[in-house]
């Protein structure tokens, strides 16, 4: 526990924050691993500023946890507080064509909720895991859609200056698979424009899609998606699979036999398990291909 004042923990409890020491990351990661961390879970956005503000006071370095679904954490103990979103009743509010989206809300049903209203441009990211906020932070994409030209605009902290802002679209950089956020910018909500599309036309297609992910996808194991970036003009998984790398395994860690660009967590394995097979990989790639793959997941180490 690197967060001890129970002053400070009493205080968040009035601001609507809580905090919990020592947690497990595996317990919060779609990998299944990570070392114990101190987490702050956040119920009011309103507390971002003053927690972080206390968190400065203190010295205590903090980073953020949103879904789990696109990290992997090291084994080790770590030497940060993570402030985590909690969801709440009213995480998608309606206005015609605009939309307001809690950045703690499920990236999945915040898309079928968009559908049951007939709204659609979202529905290639229905399969996509893990949060809104962490899909604005990596301009989450699917089958030729992508999040960012959706949004309006995103209500975000600004880590460096302590202060909340409302930020344009065009103020935010979306590229593949990146945006303008900084490490320690926190996203609170987003505002998107969607078009009219009726209901039964994106059920169709989501269904579509889920069969592709079911046959093409180890969707009922512990995984982070994509573990590597497609480098410009080439598939990453094609790469790897023409090398024979599907069913490489270190401990528990295995690419796996469906998708060559998933790391899978098959055998109760660890981070070092995964950051093993990672680096073999990157090794064989850049001796076959003269290329320097780049991680797709966040990294998370001391």
């Amino acid at each position: 526990m690197i967060l001890n004042d129970p002053e400070f923990v009493e205080q968040m409890e009035g601001w609507g924050a809580c905090f919990l020491p020592d947690q497990r990351l595996s317990e919060y990661t779609s990998l299944g691993v990570g070392g114990l961390a101190d987490m702050i879970v956040i119920r009011d956005t309103e507390a971002v500023e003053p927690v972080v503000a206390g968190l400065r006071e203190r010295g205590v370095p903090w980073g953020v946890l949103g879904g789990g679904t696109n990290v992997l954490a090291a084994d080790e103990p770590l030497k940060r507080v993570l402030l985590h979103l909690a969801p709440g009743p009213r995480d998608v509010v309606f206005d015609g064509n605009t939309v307001r989206i809690s950045a703690a809300a499920s990236l999945g049903r915040s898309v079928m909720e968009c559908a049951k209203r007939n709204l659609g441009g979202m529905e290639g990211l229905v399969g996509v895991p893990g949060s809104v906020g962490g899909a604005l932070r990596m301009n989450a994409g699917a089958y030729g859609t992508e999040i960012g030209p959706l949004v309006r605009s995103v209500r975000v902290f600004r880590g460096a200056t302590g202060i909340t802002e409302k930020l344009t679209a065009s103020s935010l950089g979306f590229k593949y698979r990146k945006s303008s956020f900084a490490p320690d910018d926190i996203m609170l909500s987003v505002t998107l424009d969607l078009p009219d599309k009726p209901f039964s036309q994106i059920i169709e297609y989501v269904k579509q899609l889920n069969k592709r992910r079911l046959s093409s996808q180890p969707l009922k194991e512990k995984s982070a998606g994509c573990i590597f970036k497609n480098p410009p003009g080439l598939s990453t998984g094609k790469m790897i699979d023409e090398l024979g790398m599907k069913g490489l395994r270190v401990g528990g860690a295995v690419i796996s036999e469906r998708h060559a660009n998933f790391i899978v967590n098959r055998f109760d394995g660890t981070a070092s398990d995964i950051f093993a097979l990672i680096d073999i990989v990157r090794q064989r790639i850049h001796k076959a291909h003269g290329v320097e793959l780049e991680p797709e997941v966040i990294i998370w180490k001391n």
